[in-house]
């Protein structure tokens, strides 16, 4: 498993699902902008370094859209929440 500063890639995956679905995002702009902070969150919290590989990270988290639609049981019959 890839590690970002002391956060794993999973974790986060499932912390912005969580996120995301608490507020209703279902629109891949909504999930990139969502996906920017909690990224930022964590290294507010300094969990992540500022050399470790935020954009990488990010580029990481928003290639999982369709994972986080799939997660939230979004499908073309069922589009939004």
């Amino acid at each position: 498993m890839e590690y970002f500063g002391a956060v794993d890639q999973e974790a986060l995956f499932q912390e912005i699902v969580e996120k995301g679905r608490a507020e209703g995002i279902n629109d891949q702009e909504a999930f990139n902008d969502l996906v920017d902070d909690v990224i930022e969150t964590h290294r507010d919290w300094q969990e992540t370094h500022d050399d470790a590989s935020t954009p990488g990270m990010g580029e990481a988290m928003r290639a999982r859209f369709a994972d986080y639609k799939a997660a939230l049981g979004l499908d073309a019959e069922q589009p939004q929440l």
